[in-house]
């Protein structure tokens, strides 16, 4: 009987100095929640600034802007186009219906330059380049 009071007492001093340590061990920091927003914003606002474009480019001699923006048809990502150049004339160039941006780019920038020669702002050897 003697023996089960020893281990009844080492099984005790065990638990004691287990809660000991416990009790003085530096608790964990607080867990923080996940912020899934702060990803899907980072993530939506790249994929916005990659299919949304508007710049600047050089035509026959001019500034003009060309934008580029993504629609849905048919469950598949097209891309449409325009051409305006505002300082220079009305016309506006336009191309729809394309699966690449650069298609839409070019094909909107040759529908501008057509629109150009039918108004004889440019000659068509002027612009063979880009027709």
């Amino acid at each position: 009987m003697s023996a089960s009071v020893v281990s009844g007492r080492l099984s005790g001093v065990a638990v004691l100095s287990l809660l000991v340590l416990l009790l003085l061990a530096p608790s964990p920091a607080p867990a923080k929640p996940f912020d899934l927003s702060q990803i899907v914003s980072v993530l939506a606002d790249h994929i916005f600034k990659r299919l949304f474009t508007v710049r600047e480019i050089e035509l026959l001699g001019h500034y003009c802007t060309l934008r580029t923006q993504p629609y849905f048809s048919r469950w598949r990502l097209h891309h449409k186009a325009s051409v305006t150049c505002p300082g220079w004339t009305t016309a506006l160039g336009r191309a729809e219906g394309f699966l690449s941006p650069v298609t839409s780019e070019r094909e909107a920038t040759r529908d501008i330059v057509r629109k150009l020669v039918e108004n004889g702002l440019v000659t068509r050897k002027e612009a063979s380049h880009w027709l």
